[in-house]
């Protein structure tokens, strides 16, 4: 019984990894077909897809995989919002680039995180915020 069950684990483990792979797959082709089309609805497409990603990718067990799907759902959504002055996907970006600025710290990838840092600096620009970054990413 206890083999069983943890062989049962081990396979809905697999499967989330899976199905998180699938979405970010998924994501990604919706991002090309949003720019070769100029229609922003594959955008809210992947950030959908994105979200179901970041669900089944746990900060504890997969860090890194956590962060990059946190970067491409802020990068996601930093486009959606400067294709259609979204205040609310540009708020949404911020949010989702200080989560992954945050992972990249812990991970101690410097050079994801100078990225996220130039990013966040764009989305916190495109929302009137030209206040310098604030010490939570000098620290981080």
């Amino acid at each position: 019984m206890k083999k069983t069950k943890l062989d049962l684990k081990r396979k809905l483990k697999n499967t989330n990894n899976e199905l998180a792979k699938l979405n970010r797959e998924l994501a990604g082709q919706m991002v090309i077909l949003a720019s070769q089309t100029g229609d922003s609805e594959p955008l809210i497409n992947a950030v959908k897809a994105l979200r179901s990603a970041q669900e089944l990718y746990s900060v504890d067990n997969m860090p890194r995989e956590n962060a990059e799907v946190q970067q491409a759902l802020a990068d996601t959504l930093l486009k959606l919002g400067r294709a259609n002055n979204d205040t609310k996907a540009l708020e949404s970006a911020v949010k989702a680039y200080r989560g992954a600025i945050t992972i990249a710290s812990v991970l101690g990838d410097e050079t994801m995180r100078k990225e996220l840092k130039k990013n966040y600096g764009l989305a916190r620009a495109l929302l009137g915020d030209n206040t310098k970054t604030q010490g939570l990413f000098s620290a981080a």
